[in-house]
């Protein structure tokens, strides 16, 4: 019973480590994944870039301070 458990166990961590190599080999899906991100960064970066952009004295309203 034990020898059986032992080979059972053994071939379960054999087939998850051969999983797991297979999925670190998938360099498509990394690529993908990675300009997924990148793509997001870039939208992040445009958003803050806009929220810093210098206001116009139209945009501001006519008892702000900065308008002068």
């Amino acid at each position: 019973m034990t020898t059986y458990l032992v080979a059972g166990g053994g071939l379960v961590l054999m087939l998850w480590f051969a999983m797991l190599i297979g999925v670190s080999l998938d360099t498509q899906g990394q690529r993908r994944e990675w300009r997924r991100v990148a793509q997001q960064r870039r939208a992040a970066w445009e958003e803050r870039r806009e929220e810093r952009r210098p206001r116009e004295p139209e945009d501001l309203c006519i008892e702000c301070p900065l308008r002068r």
